[in-house]
């Protein structure tokens, strides 16, 4: 069985991730489609540098610009076109790091009996098949990390190269195997591990550090200190060398052993300081002595979590940009990928303070100017980092940009310090400044100059997802300048299916929806022009048209079903069979004819009890209450413009009131929409029929008016509630 622990680093980060200013969690993930944006929404990001993206998705940006991480979004899926997403905006999740393919059995196999087959060749017998270090998770801190098959190996690999007797030799492989078996020895058990036949000087050194390693890998930090310093001269240059490196090792797991409650939760005030100086000085020795020693990626990586332990983010900081944007692969102890991660966490969402790194003040920066209980960015603080960014004066000015845009609320200022023409190509910097000089033009309420920028750009827009984007600010300024039209004409730009769904859904009008049906080359688009035509007729009582659109429809409607491109969410949603529903007898014995029926019914009389009843129950028994198309956006987001079909969206509830407060109505239709009203508050005393909220003394009412007036029916027969 697999013991699992979670290390404190791990633990600790993970509760930082609660701090919703600053942090950028990736859960049940759902886009808000608007480029503007002031305060964290990490579900939503856009491949601009704004203080709405995610801390990691600007850091990408900026670490793309630098050819060091370029930006490789994956193809969207299933369950991110469930979730309601298109190329732009995006979810953090589409730029984690595609999985490694898969090793050959063969190599794997090679690997794994590599140093079986060292022990093979030693005639030493191995009793634990896995290493108590290759038992834990990947990145998990703990001290014994190192006590690996891989260490093992090179430890081996020395005793077969050393100049040491062949007992000597295999009595110490045989120690450094059975030390693999855990990571927790007491003095005694440790001892009987150890071979106690050694009498060459070589073979002493080896078992110093075996005897070393075993009180380092226990948690006896002081004497696994002394051991290893003993071997700082000895006369095997591997010992000399490894002895160094752990002995700064040492030093760091002794400073913080007391860091880290039972939950894994840090309190850096508890860090031995002391202890923690012996590891910096240490781990700055062996850089200086092995600069290209086998350690010196893990020397380099420990420092990081020594300068983070010692609360100096300056350090950190130049630790994280080294690692970032001049190390080569060779020369970092964890991936790109994993580096992103962890200066998020380790870092940008605990800073308060500036950096003189400005590859990483430039992010907090732009989290700063989110609106947050902790204050934002002034503009005295600002032009106090001027001398960081000295080296980076365009970076600078887009910073003082986004402030006036953002935080000050002046475009007029933002223009100013933004270029006034693209240039030749975008690099994520010089988008992210035309895109906010585009925001800045619509904020001054300059459609036309901001939608030429929009066209001028798309031709130049190269790099991933920065033409989705551009198709979204575009649709947006069309919707807004009343020119949607434009969204849908042959030769328009825009593209993009989800962007092209929304607006036929929220904001198109009969017309458009019909040219639609009769000229867009997608089918879902067309089936979902004429599934928002025919519903939009039906819930805004437009039944006259319904009738006539209807008539568009083939006998055989198309049953596949439209799920996203409704706006459902996790939901196969509707097919345009809904339109042929045959009505049929209720489960509750309410009988109804056709919706077609029940539609030229309501176009002659729209008062028509049996007519609003069989409404009802063609929306309940289909599942259109709450349905995606009868929402609309904020104001701020793409289809939030004022929509071009006219009508009050029908309520089924406002239905049955119109059939209660009709004294001659049939007494069956009377009595089932008193049934159906009570039920819609049934069972959580909420409304889920929609319409204009009834009180629970109303409620009382109808009951008693079904249980009294109605009593013989079978609806007054069968409720006994109301809610």
């Amino acid at each position: 069985m697999r013991i699992v622990l979670l290390s404190s680093l791990t633990l600790a980060l993970g509760a930082l991730l609660s701090t919703q200013a600053q942090a950028s969690s990736d859960d049940s993930c759902y886009p808000r489609w608007t480029l503007l944006k002031d305060h964290l929404e990490s579900c939503s990001s856009l491949p601009f540098l704004n203080p709405g993206n995610d801390s990691r998705v600007n850091l990408r940006l900026l670490l793309a610009d630098s050819g060091a991480l370029p930006l490789t979004p994956k193809a969207l899926n299933a369950d991110d076109l469930a979730e309601g997403y298109g190329p732009v905006p995006f979810s953090l999740s589409r730029l984690d790091p595609a999985p490694a393919p898969e090793q050959p059995e063969a190599s794997a196999a090679t690997a794994d009996n590599d140093l079986n087959g060292r022990l093979e060749s030693l005639q030493v017998v191995r009793e634990t098949p896995q290493a108590a270090g290759d038992a834990l998770l990947s990145g998990e801190g703990s001290r014994c990390r190192s006590n690996s098959d891989a260490s093992a190996q090179a430890f081996i690999d020395q005793l077969i190269a050393a100049d040491l007797p062949a007992g000597e030799r295999q009595a110490l492989a045989q120690g450094r195997v059975k030390l693999l078996a855990a990571c927790n020895w007491d003095n005694a058990q440790l001892a009987s591990l150890l071979p106690g036949a050694v009498q060459t000087t070589q073979g002493k050194g080896f078992a110093t550090y075996l005897q070393a390693a075993g009180d380092f890998y226990s948690g006896r930090f002081s004497e696994a200190d002394a051991g290893f310093a003993s071997l700082k001269d000895s006369p095997n240059t591997w010992l000399q060398e490894t002895a160094l490196y752990m002995t700064a090792r040492t030093a760091l797991n002794d400073a913080q052993k007391d860091a880290f409650d039972e939950y894994g939760m840090p309190a850096l005030e508890h860090v031995d300081k002391s202890m923690l100086q012996q590891a910096e000085s240490g781990f700055d020795s062996y850089l200086k002595t092995y600069p290209q020693g086998a350690y010196a990626a893990s020397a380099k990586g420990l420092l990081r979590r020594v300068h983070w332990l010692g609360g100096h983010p300056d350090k950190l900081a130049a630790d994280y940009a080294w690692q970032m944007t001049q190390a080569k692969d060779e020369q970092r102890n964890l991936s790109l990928d994993a580096l992103v991660e962890e200066v998020d966490t380790k870092l940008l969402m605990v800073n308060r303070t500036p950096v003189n790194t400005p590859l990483l003040l430039a992010v907090n920066d732009l989290m700063w100017m989110r609106a947050q209980p902790e204050g934002r960015l002034t503009r005295d603080a600002l032009q106090q980092q001027k001398a960081v960014f000295a080296g980076q004066p365009a970076l600078y000015d887009y910073l003082q940009a986004a402030f006036a845009f953002y935080v000050e609320n002046n475009p007029d200022a933002a223009l100013k310090q933004l270029p006034a023409e693209p240039p030749a190509s975008l690099d994520y910097l010089a988008f992210s400044q035309q895109t906010l000089r585009g925001l800045a033009l619509e904020a001054k309420n300059d459609g036309a100059g901001a939608q030429a920028l929009w066209l001028q750009l798309l031709p130049l827009a190269k790099q991933p997802l920065q033409r989705e984007q551009l198709e979204l600010a575009l649709a947006m300024n069309y919707e807004r300048n009343r020119q949607l039209a434009k969204v849908f004409a042959a030769d328009s730009p825009i593209v993009s299916p989800q962007v092209r769904f929304t607006l036929l859904r929220h904001v198109a009008g009969p017309e458009l929806l019909r040219q639609q049906i009769g000229q867009a080359t997608d089918p879902v688009e067309r089936h979902t022009a004429q599934f928002v035509l025919l519903y939009k007729d039906l819930l805004r009582s437009q039944y006259a048209a319904f009738a006539s659109d209807l008539a568009q429809l083939p006998a055989s409607a198309p049953d596949d079903k439209l799920g996203y491109s409704l706006g459902y969410v996790y939901d196969s949603g509707q097919s345009l069979k809904l339109f042929q529903w045959s009505g049929a007898k209720a489960e509750s014995g309410y009988t109804c004819p056709s919706i077609v029926e029940t539609a030229a019914t309501l176009a002659k009389d729209g008062k028509n009890p049996q007519g609003l009843n069989c409404f009802g129950e063609f929306i309940l028994r289909n599942g259109l209450d709450g349905m995606p198309l009868d929402s609309q956006p904020d104001a701020q987001s793409l289809g939030g413009t004022e929509p071009a079909f006219k009508g009050e969206l029908y309520s089924r509830l406002d239905g049955y009131k119109q059939v209660i407060a009709n004294g001659k109505a049939p007494r069956p239709d009377r009595a089932y929409a008193l049934y159906r009203a009570i039920n819609c508050y049934a069972p959580s005393g909420y409304n889920s029929c929609g319409g204009q909220e009834v009180e629970p003394a109303v409620r009382k009412a109808w009951f008693r008016q079904l249980k009294g007036s109605f009593a013989d029916t079978q609806w007054g027969k069968s409720l006994q509630y109301y809610w």
